[in-house]
């Protein structure tokens, strides 16, 4: 019976026989995905609503928007759409999603051509791993068994048979012979590893994923040899995941390096030949982690992941190299020997993966062993935490060597993460004006000029660079790609474009999952809880960020950590839980100890001075503001200053100084703080403090022309919370102004507004005010009324004690209003109730 099949662009989608199709390519999709896909194009005239969709997929309700974005990402993944482009699948705000690409509809009842089924891939003979030249076989497709025959995994591709295989991207390749060794040197201490950095913005946590190297497979003048077990497969399916530990070496001092060397080429050699693989950076932050961990810790990998345990061994001057590969269903012992301990790697990891049932890549980018073994030794010494020798060994590099393109590459990284950005901005603008750069190369090279980008607050470069990154690397390593689909998210969702920043979040998620990235998923979880963040919704973010700051201590992965605990301060402070604001900030002290990039320890000292204020212990954040202007960077660390002399406005304003917190406030309001990562808070908050200033010191017609400024500019992205600050800001002007009916119904408005904000800090900030204001007014009831939505807060928090004991003596109470003064007074700390004035220390170069 004939049956609908749809045809748009490249894909051919049959639902009946639940298959889609790229010309004669079958493309694999989860069922829910499968099944999304094929009701939004059989429902291609309008949009559908996410409950209509949820039904259609899962037959029920209750799934979450969550799983329905996964499925989307997937279906987008396997179109190659994306959230920004959205040639196929459009998403609908505030709605669902529709099918939006041209489309054709035949009756069909025909299969594709079983050949185009079948179409080869291509797996290295096991046979021939030692003669010299590798011969290659065709490989069932993904739902066919993955191990073939004995008599076909012997059998030559040639003449007609061979075609398909190139045209899969594979094809006759020789096993590399060896060019002479680079002579080796004793290995020295010096500091830190090779990442690519985080991505900072101040309340965007955004860290990149490390870099892996790229080394060189260059042809080599006699072959590497395999012993006989590598002829031997396994019928087992290729891993899900799997992770390289650090080799045990036995041989000289001087070889020590190959500890995490050789682990380090066989994870991307592993990686290279499509088997995900735990980077080398995480993995050496899982060493320690385990190390350290008390008896019975959790592990943080799946229990089905392949576990290989390198050992190189010495003998004369021929190396062998051992690979035990464990879990998953596998027990397998795979095997290298040469003259050159990385040729002898390189065999040992493609002896594997032959038995895994993937074929070993492709060799060759022409660097040659010296350049191999340099790039190796450097790397080797940045995972081991020794940064400094990393550079020694470039430095002492021949100059054609130290000028190489991927060493280049590798020193930008290193001075992007010491925090040394113009340096590294010098190194990556000279490897992006090469007009012969390997797209790869170039790609992983704007990821990191993205990152550097980001750092600085210039979200626009950063995007573009990003997508620039994620053209050139599809197709290509996961950890890679994923780096360049969190960076789009992260731009996405500082510019308020949250849906797609969900959406290449999620993609992200995907392609570091497939690359085994453990770090990667952690990152893309961290930048989901920024997302909430800047939804205003703290409680979700803080909830996400307790468990990325597990998943970062497991991989004592020190920077993203230090990030992740800042942010999760900041949430508690806005939740109004103080006591877990101060842990998560305690977590990161002192920062030379727990933060290793300079910038972010300045950070790390205003947070923890933001904490001492919402403690009242203004004379201990004095002390750390003064070492912030003391020590930061003008250029480098503007926008902490910047919130830094905000916080100082905000202390001024507490002891009642209100002269010099106008003055402090307004020095504050500098273009850095404006933007701070796509985060409107501090620019509102401190715009906020110098309008109240200004009023309190007697400027009101000050305030008032600036109060009409601050409502344009929230009028230029409009939102509930912006509108609830800028009708409070509109209240306290009123106010003073006598205007006391207008400002109490703006004062009305603004809680109006803040009903769909879930931020306890900025409830108690709004409605305190409000409320002393309807005392004021002899509007006691309605006082009362908001006392009460207040009251939760009342034993922890100074502001709403003093408004409850104002409410009290207002009505007589004067016992309760006794009680109340003193709860006030003894939450306040350092700080100044309402009508009072505490001297104290003063920010540099103010009065007061």
């Amino acid at each position: 019976m004939p049956r609908p099949v749809y045809h748009f662009g490249p894909f051919r989608l049959d639902p009946a026989a639940r298959e889609l199709r790229r010309g004669d390519e079958r493309l694999a999709l989860p069922s829910s995905a499968f099944d999304g896909l094929a009701y939004l194009v059989a429902h291609r005239e309008r949009a559908v609503g996410r409950d209509e969709l949820i039904s259609a997929i899962w037959g029920r309700l209750g799934v979450t928007d969550t799983q329905l974005g996964q499925a989307i990402v997937r279906i987008r993944s396997v179109l190659g759409d994306t959230g920004r482009e959205q040639q196929y699948v459009r998403t609908v705000p505030r709605f669902g999603y529709r099918f939006v690409a041209a489309t054709t509809m035949a009756d069909d009842a025909s299969d594709v051509p079983a050949a185009a089924a079948h179409a080869a891939t291509m797996v290295a003979s096991s046979d021939t791993a030692s003669a010299g030249a590798v011969e290659i076989v065709p490989r069932a497709p993904d739902d066919m068994p993955s191990s073939p025959s004995p008599d076909s995994a012997t059998t030559p591709v040639s003449g007609q048979d061979a075609a398909p295989a190139q045209q899969a991207g594979y094809g006759p390749e020789t096993v590399a012979s060896r060019a002479p060794a680079m002579a080796s040197t004793p290995s020295r201490s010096r500091t830190r590893r090779v990442a690519l950095g985080a991505l900072l913005g101040i309340t965007i946590v955004a860290v990149a994923t490390v870099a892996t190297l790229r080394l060189s497979r260059a042809p080599l003048e006699s072959p590497a040899t395999a012993s006989s077990d590598a002829v031997a497969r396994t019928d087992a399916q290729p891993p899900s995941a799997a992770i390289v530990w650090p080799a045990s070496v036995e041989a000289g001092e001087d070889w020590a390096w190959l500890r995490l060397g050789v682990m380090d080429l066989v994870s991307n050699r592993l990686r290279a030949g499509r088997v995900p693989t735990v980077p080398s950076d995480s993995v050496v932050g899982l060493v320690k982690a385990r190390d350290e961990a008390s008896p019975g810790a959790v592990d943080p990998l799946a229990a089905d992941t392949l576990r290989i345990e390198p050992r190189v061994t010495r003998d004369g001057a021929r190396w062998r190299v051992d690979l035990q590969a464990r879990g998953g269903g596998h027990d397998l012992l795979a095997v290298g020997q040469s003259e050159d301990v990385l040729a002898a790697a390189r065999a040992a990891a493609d002896s594997l993966l032959i038995k895994l049932g993937q074929a070993p890549p492709a060799g060759g980018e022409g660097h040659g062993r010296p350049l191999e073994e340099l790039l190796q030794r450097a790397h080797a010494a940045s995972l081991a935490g020794q940064v400094s020798l990393a550079a020694d060994l470039v430095g002492d590099a021949p100059p054609e060597l130290r000028d190489h393109p991927e060493v280049v590459y590798v020193m930008a990284n290193v001075d992007l993460r010491a925090g040394h950005y113009a340096q590294a901005e010098t190194r990556l603008r000279g490897l992006l004006d090469d007009a012969a750069f390997d797209p790869g190369l170039r790609g992983r090279a704007l990821n990191t000029l993205a990152a550097l980008h980001v750092r600085r607050d210039e979200i626009a470069p950063a995007r573009a660079a990003y997508e620039e990154a994620a053209r050139l690397l599809a197709g290509r390593d996961g950890s890679d790609l994923g780096l360049s689909l969190l960076g789009l998210g992260i731009t996405a969702a500082v510019t308020g474009e949250l849906d797609v920043a969900f959406d290449e979040l999620g993609r992200a998620r995907t392609a570091m999952e497939g690359a085994g990235n453990l770090l990667g998923i952690a990152q893309v979880e961290a930048n989901l809880a920024a997302v909430d963040a800047l939804r205003h919704r703290p409680a979700e973010a803080a909830r996400r960020l307790r468990d990325v700051e597990a998943r970062f201590a497991r991989l004592a992965a020190g920077e993203e950590l230090a990030y992740t605990r800042l942010a999760l301060a900041d949430a508690y402070l806005q939740l109004l839980q103080v006591d877990e604001a101060f842990a998560a900030v305690e977590r990161t002290w002192p920062p030379e100890r727990h933060v290793p990039n300079l910038r972010l320890r300045w950070e790390a000292v205003m947070r923890r001075a933001d904490v001492f204020v919402a403690q009242g212990r203004l004379a201990e954040a004095d002390a750390l503001l003064a070492r912030l202007r003391e020590g930061a960077d003008a250029s480098a660390d503007a926008v902490t200053l910047a919130m830094g002399r905000s916080l100082e406005a905000r202390i001024a304003a507490l002891r009642g100084q209100d002269a010099e917190a106008a003055r402090l406030a307004g020095e504050a309001l500098v273009p850095a703080l404006e933007s701070p990562g796509g985060d409107s808070r501090p620019w509102v908050l401190t715009t906020i403090t110098h309008l109240r200033a200004l009023r309190r010191s007697g400027a009101i017609d000050v305030a008032a022309t600036a109060t009409h400024r601050f409502e344009a500019w929230l009028a230029q992205r409009p939102d509930a919370w912006r509108a609830a600050w800028g009708a409070f800001a509109r209240a306290e002007q009123a106010w003073i102004e006598g205007r006391r009916e207008v400002a109490l119904a703006d004062y009305d408005s603004a809680l109006v507004h803040l009903r769909g904000v879930a931020v306890p800090e900025d409830t108690v900030a709004i409605t305190q005010p409000y409320l002393l204001a309807l005392i004021d007014a002899g509007e006691l009831e309605r006082a009362g009324t908001l006392a009460g939505h207040l009251s939760s807060w009342a034993e922890s928090d100074f502001r709403v004690a003093w408004a409850q004991a104002r409410l009290y003596q207002a009505l007589g109470k004067t016992s309760a209003a006794r009680e109340a003064t003193d709860r006030a007074l003894r939450l306040a700390g350092e700080r100044a109730l309402p009508g009072q004035r505490r001297d104290g220390p003063v920010a540099a170069g103010g009065g007061g």
